[in-house]
């Protein structure tokens, strides 16, 4: 398999734009140059990690999906274990794993769905910034007197709150005999192995929401009730949302809650006995809760309703982005492809998600 090329061609055309691949050893040398300006350890520059792909796609302004249509169709119909073996196709063996898991991730992963945003960190432990008890007066414009100070918000460095994210991840590890696949094989567990990561990711989230960051469960969130214990209606769910948006200025875009707690909010009746939303039991889908979309999730507890405005409520502190990586142990005889990521998700303002427990009444 030596001969194999990485690349169908030598020039590729991406938008406006005619772009050059190197070949063989030559683009390896490049990615590494670019992994290196990007201040990817040499440590994993090393070993066969993903990120070499990636700091080159970067430095040269294309996407995963440009580079995926540039690669040999030839390397995914190619056996696993001459793929691995070959100096040229090896390192890129990771960059294949991770586009698939990715593809996946991302696309069956709703993490992404509740977050404001992401913060980069360059260290896996940082700062907590507030902004200590203040109000929405405090943004707001005021009547300032002639040659009168202008009134202020105090953003300070919280002293005892770190924000401290770890690592996680899985792996797929083969047996020198299972490298007797295909690649495109291959590919189908690591779509597996995406779907599982992707899904992990948004309960960790939503268990963020649900229950805070801090250990002293400062962030965490306000509990309201409802007008009969145990009973679900609309105007409860009416009411959560104008109490949230008049007392707090947050708009719920998004309702978080179980399968058992949408089962009730969907089979809902009027006085006459006929249901509110039969077409969306018709239709198999599960309704709105007024002007937010329903976020299923069976990290909620029964009878809880979570409404959200995802402008404001939680970021994704990021030290390192999901990544692919390759080792070999010698002693097994087992080959592991392992993606990680370095991250957590932490409260921005606390008042943007409110709970209504049907347990408890107004």
């Amino acid at each position: 398999m030596a001969e194999l090329k990485l690349f169908k061609s030598d020039k590729f055309a991406v938008g406006n734009r005619t772009i050059e691949m190197p070949q063989q050893h030559e683009f390896w040398e490049e990615a590494r140059k670019a992994a290196r300006e990007e201040g990817v350890s040499q440590d994993l520059i090393n070993k066969n990690t993903s990120l070499l792909v990636r700091s080159y796609i970067n430095q040269n302004d294309l996407t995963m999906e440009d580079f995926r249509k540039m690669l040999n169709p030839a390397l995914i119909r190619a056996n696993v274990g001459s793929l691995l073996s070959n100096d040229n196709t090896k390192p890129l063996f990771e960059t294949l794993v991770e586009s698939y898991v990715r593809g996946v991730f991302e696309k069956t992963g709703r993490a992404a769905e509740l977050l404001m945003g992401t913060v980069n960190i360059d260290q896996q432990t940082t700062s907590w910034y507030y902004a200590d008890d203040y109000s929405d007066e405090d943004f707001d414009f005021k009547t300032i007197a002639q040659g009168g100070p202008i009134p202020v918000m105090t953003i300070k460095l919280a002293e005892k709150k770190m924000i401290q994210v770890y690592k996680r991840g899985g792996g797929i590890e083969l047996t020198d005999e299972a490298k007797a696949m295909n690649f495109d094989m291959l590919a189908a567990f690591f779509n597996r192995q995406g779907l599982v990561l992707g899904r992990t990711d948004e309960r960790m989230v939503v268990d963020r929401l649900l229950n805070a960051y801090f250990d002293d469960g400062s962030d965490a969130p306000e509990v309201r009730g409802v007008e009969t214990t145990g009973k679900l209606t609309v105007l409860d769910a009416w009411d959560a949302q104008t109490y949230m948006e008049d007392e707090t200025g947050f708009v719920p875009n998004r309702v978080v809650m179980n399968r058992k707690t949408a089962k009730q909010w969907t089979s809902i009746e009027t006085t006459q006995g006929m249901p509110i939303f039969l077409q969306n039991q018709l239709d198999g889908t599960v309704p709105d809760v007024l002007a937010s979309k329903p976020f299923i999730s069976k990290q909620m507890p029964d009878g809880q309703i979570m409404f959200v405005d995802t402008k404001f409520a939680i970021n994704e502190y990021v030290f390192k982005a999901l990544s692919t990586e390759n080792e070999r142990n010698i002693k097994t005889q087992v080959e592991g492809s392992y993606t990680t990521k370095t991250s957590d998700y932490v409260p921005f303002e606390t008042k943007a998600r409110m709970i209504m427990d049907l347990s408890k009444s107004l």
